[in-house]
């Protein structure tokens, strides 16, 4: 493969992972769908979520007054072919309950850090777009690691 070409289908699943978590973060849940396949996966916390409507219950499962930032880093993608690749992330997500549209939040320690695998395909007429995200927590605040134990 030419490396620009590849070069442009890398910038464009990292462009993917920042936009899902912007996306996420502004409560627009119609422009997240769009970054999915139909039959994309999402599996956290031992929960798997199949399609976009599985995506959507999960999303309106949300609290619906936190102001949330997902900070991502690390992202690493290859590239296998003309329509698949895959990447691997780190997210720290910084969020506060009861002050959305009410900013700014008062500063905390993030409540999570955790570890994007993410798979993608390259669709024909929409591009690339996330097929399946796996999340691992790496790091849980107090208060997210008792919610982890209980189930």
């Amino acid at each position: 493969m030419d490396e620009l070409i590849q070069l442009a289908h890398e910038r464009a699943c990292e462009r993917l992972i920042h936009s899902f978590a912007r996306a996420l973060d502004q409560y627009d849940y119609a422009a997240a769908l769009r970054l999915w396949a139909d039959d994309g996966v999402f599996v956290a916390l031992g929960r798997e979520h199949k399609g976009h409507s599985g995506l959507l219950d999960w999303m309106n499962q949300r609290e619906k007054d936190m102001v949330c930032r997902h900070i991502v880093t690390n992202i690493v993608v290859d590239v296998q072919s003309e329509t698949h690749a895959s990447a691997s992330a780190y997210c720290s997500a910084w969020r506060v309950r009861g002050w959305r549209g009410r900013e700014p939040g008062p500063m905390s320690l993030p409540a999570y850090v955790v570890e994007y695998t993410d798979a993608f395909v390259r669709d024909p007429a929409k591009g690339w777009l996330l097929s399946r995200r796996d999340v691992a927590v790496a790091l849980a605040g107090v208060e997210q690691r008792q919610a982890l134990r209980s189930g």
